[in-house]
């Protein structure tokens, strides 16, 4: 495999991590990635409904090809040891923030954003409580994952805490703009338009912890002008407005056929249940069948990202550069008369924190 420089591999958005290597510094990581909880991950797609309406047959072509919520938390995972290394963390250290990278997605339910609003309306479980139950073993698929933590000696509490943001250690890699999954998931995404990225994971996480000179700082500027692209054009474009909108108007049309715990199940035993819904995501014309499926204007939360540089980027003063302004778009989906609007929630990168925490935080 050829190099990116300073003897490691090019980044690998369709296998980021090599689970024998990392079993090598620490084996909690390969068993982690052995269990069922986590292996659910491979069938849970990366951007949920989106990923099928924008590649309804893939064929593996870089462009054509759809990812899973596993290879993202690799990359996550991959992102995290890279950072503890630079850093020097000691082994418990570095075991904490591999584990947390690894899991962080560990509660994302089928289609993952996409159906997720409906689960947290009709039976109270969204990705935050659904991670927590795993962590500590509440829920069956979630016991061999906890007694792994345990049997490792890593506080379950502090991890699920890491893995939310809560812990103020890590320089905000985990909780503050600039962190791993945001890194990782941008540029993921951004492999789905064309052209690819220039920049990889790797590059910019390492600008974001060095800050010693304007390359870095143009480097992680440049990120986050990516982030307000792939939401342009992907997560609030029309296409995934209404891939997130039809797969949450399928589950509350057939409500009656899901529980909680369907919460945890794959997307293959998800479209056993709603063969319709999987039948309009690969539609070959979606976007018209899509408006035809709806009854009801949609009004969506949209974000734009920018850089205020007045902050200063060597200070660290990440939450005070790269900002965020939210508005609201009205899409209109069928030439019906309806006084209903139906809203539409994407939080494809937990940055519905800031409508929690303040309209200026990240």
């Amino acid at each position: 495999m050829t190099s990116e420089g300073n003897g490691r591999p090019h980044y690998n958005f369709k296998a980021p991590l090599d689970a024998a290597a990392a079993a090598s510094t620490d084996p909690l990581l390969s068993s982690l990635i052995a269990t069922p909880a986590f292996a659910r991950l491979s069938n849970v797609r990366f951007l949920g409904g989106i990923d099928y309406a924008r590649i309804p047959a893939p064929n593996g072509r870089p462009g054509s090809r759809r990812y899973t919520r596993y290879q993202h938390s690799l990359g996550v995972a991959r992102l995290a040891l890279l950072y503890a290394d630079l850093r020097g963390l000691p082994p418990q250290d570095r075991r904490l923030i591999g584990a947390a990278a690894l899991l962080h997605d560990i509660g994302h339910a089928p289609l993952s954003h996409s159906l997720e609003p409906v689960f947290k309306e009709h039976f109270g479980i969204d990705h935050h409580a659904a991670t927590a139950d795993i962590l500590h073993g509440r829920v069956p698929l979630g016991q061999d994952v906890n007694g792994l933590l345990v049997r490792a000696g890593l506080d379950v509490g502090r991890l699920a805490a890491v893995i939310d943001g809560e812990d103020p250690g890590h320089e905000g890699f985990f909780g503050g703009p600039i962190n791993f999954d945001t890194i990782e998931g941008i540029l993921r995404s951004h492999t789905y338009e064309r052209p690819a990225p220039r920049l990889s994971p790797e590059t910019v996480m390492l600008a974001a912890v060095r800050r010693r000179d304007t390359a870095d700082r143009d480097t992680v500027d440049e990120f986050w002008r990516c982030k307000d692209m792939v939401y342009g054009v992907i997560i609030n474009s029309e296409k995934g407005m209404l891939a997130d909108a039809v797969c949450q108007d399928a589950m509350r049309r057939a409500i009656g056929r899901f529980s909680r715990a369907d919460y945890f199940i794959t997307e293959r035993r998800l479209f056993a249940k709603l063969p319709e819904l999987r039948a309009l995501l690969t539609a070959p014309h979606f976007e018209r069948e899509a408006r035809r499926a709806l009854t009801a204007p949609l009004r969506a939360r949209t974000r734009r990202f920018f850089t205020d540089p007045d902050s200063d980027f060597f200070a660290r003063h990440d939450k005070a550069r790269y900002r965020q302004q939210r508005s609201e778009r009205i899409l209109e989906v069928s030439d019906l008369t309806d006084e209903r609007i139906e809203e539409l929630r994407q939080d494809l990168f937990n940055d519905a924190r800031g409508d929690r925490e303040g309209q200026d935080l990240f």
